[in-house]
């Protein structure tokens, strides 16, 4: 863990200190820097850390070897804005009013990156979408945002890391700073240079199938970038290191219970996310209890021993990571809002009943996913079921009225933040060009 005692940490700035470009260096300082790293659209189980075999991220799964992994971890939605603003605020979408993409995250939601600037932090944002636009509220707490696209809205990784890395090469060592840098890589369309692609792409290949294809080469050109991000970050840092915490905000779906891409439901494809952390003071093990994304930001401050002033949802890992609570959590999801045209659009070309909320619940072995204006009712035993091919909601009545309670426990505690979810003409047709319904 990173010590609590500052005269500890600071220890760690003994030693040989590097060069910050031609930034100034002066005397270190014991906070640790942090780089966040959010993979937009990226399944865990593409990741060789989390037991894939077809060798597509080698730089990745070195950096897991590295670290503490989280390897049940759940984002909270399976859509882009929701997700992030769970991730940077430790509230539940119904909490921070994010409901869709598009909805401007309010300025009275407190993000871990308005934590940190209060807290001495340089901070800066490198976005690769326009999911995640300054406009929408994602710069609240950052002092540089930088979103330049190379095409449709979009930036491949490696341009995104080139300019991260210039930011961080410059920055002083006498002042902690807080760096996100957000990869759109896997999420469609696959435009990656086509040497990442090919070796994935068959003349064969079409629809789904290419797809899912497409998105190999996409997460291998996305892990391809790594290196120049972590070996910057290794060549400036000194002091008290640099603590990186990194996930996915969602995976995606191809053809897995008759659903594509993501947004549409709460499956395990689409919310099972990578979480690791890593910092020189942090002993690398696996962690196997089921965690949810919504515990991201209070752990990261409680890791920098800084106190987030607000109160959240989450919850801090630490207490699980050093072996003083190994308690299972309980884990909450809801689907993102769709208006009544994608609903009927939605149904009319994939049979999938997507209207009204769908929440959806994991408490010791069992999932619950309930959409009650669909009249959905799915109740699985992951433990024994991982791929969610057996609902025993009708056959297993006493278990679905225990999940019933949790779920409605979980709900009764939120307090509703009202936000406003009607998208402008110029926002909605900048988001239909991405692939995303209403």
């Amino acid at each position: 863990m990173l010590d609590r005692d500052k005269s500890v940490l600071a220890l760690a700035c003994i030693g040989l200190l590097a060069s910050c470009g031609d930034a100034p260096v002066g005397p270190p300082t014991t906070q640790p820097n942090l780089l966040m790293i959010t993979f937009d659209t990226l399944r865990a189980d593409h990741l060789g850390a989390y037991g894939n075999l077809d060798g597509l991220t080698p730089n990745f799964d070195q950096l897991a070897a590295e670290s503490i992994k989280f390897t049940n971890a759940y984002a909270v939605s399976s859509t882009t804005g929701p997700s992030h603003a769970t991730i940077f605020s430790g509230l539940y979408p119904n909490e921070h009013g994010v409901l869709k993409n598009g909805v401007m995250l309010s300025d009275d939601v407190v993000t871990i990156a308005e934590v940190l600037r209060d807290n001495g932090y340089s901070t800066a944002a490198f976005v690769s979408s326009y999911i995640v636009k300054s406009d929408f509220g994602w710069v609240q707490g950052f002092d540089k945002y930088d979103e330049h696209y190379n095409f449709a809205r979009r930036r491949w990784g490696g341009l995104t890391v080139d300019t991260a890395s210039e930011w961080i090469a410059d920055q002083p060592n006498d002042k902690p700073w807080c760096v996100w840098v957000h990869f759109m890589d896997p999420h469609k369309p696959y435009k990656q240079p086509a040497e990442y692609l090919e070796p994935y792409i068959t003349s064969e290949l079409s629809g789904n199938d290419l797809d899912m294809a497409s998105y190999k080469g996409a997460v291998a050109y996305m892990d391809s970038v790594l290196p120049k991000l972590i070996n910057t970050i290794s060549s400036q840092e000194a002091g008290a290191g640099t603590l990186m915490a990194i996930t996915s905000d969602h995976g995606e779906l191809f053809g897995e219970h008759g659903h594509y891409g993501h947004g549409g439901g709460l499956y395990e494809d689409t919310q099972r996310a990578p979480l690791i952390f890593k910092h020189t003071s942090l002993k690398p093990q696996q962690i196997d209890t089921i965690v949810g994304l919504v515990d991201y930001t209070p752990t990261v401050l409680d890791m920098l021993n800084i106190d987030a002033g607000t109160e959240m949802s989450g919850k801090s890992l630490r207490p699980m990571i050093d072996g003083s609570d190994a308690t299972m959590r309980t884990v909450f999801m809801q689907r993102r809002i769709f208006d009544e045209s994608s609903v009927e659009q939605i149904l009319a070309e994939t049979g999938a009943n997507v209207s009204g909320s769908q929440w959806s619940v994991i408490d010791g072995d069992y999932k619950l996913i309930l959409a009650p204006e669909a009249n959905e009712v799915q109740l699985f035993n992951l433990n024994t079921d991982p791929q969610e091919l057996d609902n025993v909601a009708e056959t297993d009545s006493v278990q679905l009225r225990k999940m019933r309670v949790v779920l409605s426990a979980i709900l009764d505690a939120q307090t509703l933040r009202v936000s406003a979810t009607e998208l402008s003409d110029e926002v909605l047709q900048n988001l239909e060009q991405l692939g995303y319904a209403k």
